[in-house]
């Protein structure tokens, strides 16, 4: 049996991580002894804290959003002998375990469940990317309006004032307000991007200063939402998303409201993958990594350099493969308008059931043309 370590944020969630590590202690008695496994709560400083001490473990199983993940990440990728890394999700982003299936499997089938599939312990391995050959992540990194939300989001969230709006709302409901706040926010300068194409030529592209967002994504999803359909987390590349103006905007919203990759809803979108990109400024910005503010491009630093380094093995669901072929297939369904699902799944059926399912597609083409708007 392997050797499991639990660290818990026990801020993460509104405060939901104080009170799991009662509900582990009670899903594991009597499926694994309480020798083989240790539960902790992690601190801020968690690269201090957990140097060469997580090589100990075969599975490091963290409890919190992306940000906590990428600080263990960040330990992780140093390590000689690397854990496999298991995930409950209980942070305001959960943006990796949704890539890979364990959200979807956590609320809809439990902790039990999901404790039960990392002890399993089947993997996938995913990339991971270096920021100026010093701080790693492995989701994403957003230069822009969304880090300027991020940055609000720190510089606010423990003031007394704000704590009481928190206590009314969700974290989500939170970052919803501070996105109203910084709608029409735009990168101020230019920006010039320098990054390696597919056939390992680089290629030199100058953005005017109005663009409104720079995403640098490593997973399927981003903050709820999917930005390309080509993403792959193992396939050495990541992909960058340039949203240059209101327009490209407004069609991410419907990208949201139809739960379809952005890639799929515009044409005209600025969208490359690459294993090595450089963004060279002409003044200061606000920039985020998978979630947390990043305070050096805020300092002046004129010059950021991303790139794929090294990869890290994460536990996932069983019926799940390399491909990500469950996560995918619910997402296609979640992509597909009402009529469609409903054709998808009379495919599944016998002829003699299609012919007595039939008649309602009549009703149902009806009723999809009335609400299409709904569906832009």
């Amino acid at each position: 049996m392997k050797k499991v370590l639990f660290l818990i944020n026990p801020a993460s969630g509104k405060l939901v991580g104080q009170n799991l590590k009662d509900c582990i202690i009670s899903e594991l008695d009597g499926v694994l002894d309480s020798g083989l496994y240790d539960i902790e709560y992690s601190a801020r400083d968690i690269e201090t804290q957990y140097d060469n001490y997580l090589s100990n473990y075969e599975i490091v199983v963290v409890a919190g959003g992306d940000g906590t993940i990428s600080q263990i990440v960040n330990v992780i990728a140093g390590l000689e002998r690397k854990p496999k890394l298991g995930i409950i999700p209980i942070g305001t982003g959960n943006d990796l375990a949704n890539s890979i299936g364990i959200l979807h499997l956590y609320k809809s089938q439990g902790l039990g469940a999901l404790l039960k599939i990392i002890l399993e312990c089947k993997v996938v391995k995913i990339d991971i990317l270096s920021l100026d050959n010093k701080f790693i992540f492995s989701n994403y990194l957003g230069i822009g309006s969304d880090a300027k939300i991020s940055s609000d989001f720190d510089r606010l969230r423990h003031r007394p004032v704000f704590r009481e709006i928190r206590s009314c709302i969700s974290n989500k409901g939170f970052y919803g307000l501070l996105t109203l706040k910084n709608i029409f926010y735009r990168i101020p300068f230019d920006v010039e991007i320098r990054y390696e194409n597919e056939h390992s030529a680089t290629e030199i592209t100058s953005l005017n200063s109005g663009i409104r967002e720079i995403v640098i994504t490593n997973t399927k999803i981003y903050a709820g939402m999917e930005l390309s359909s080509k993403c792959r987390m193992d396939d050495g590349k990541f992909e960058v998303t340039v949203i240059r103006s209101m327009w490209e905007w407004i069609h991410l919203l419907f990208a949201i409201l139809r739960r379809r990759p952005l890639d799929t809803i515009t044409r005209n979108l600025m969208q490359f993958q690459t294993n090595r990109l450089e963004l060279n400024f002409t003044g200061d910005t606000f920039c985020q990594i998978d979630g947390e503010k990043y305070d050096r491009p805020c300092r002046g630093e004129k010059r950021l350099l991303v790139n794929v380094i090294t990869s890290c093995e994460v536990i996932i669901p069983q019926r799940c493969n390399t491909e990500y072929d469950q996560h995918y297939s619910v997402m296609r369904m979640r992509h597909c308008s009402p009529l469609e699902a409903v054709k998808s799944n009379l495919r599944k059926l016998s002829l003699l059931d299609r012919l007595k399912r039939r008649k309602y597609l009549s009703v149902i083409l009806k009723l999809s043309n009335r609400v299409k708007f709904y569906w832009i």
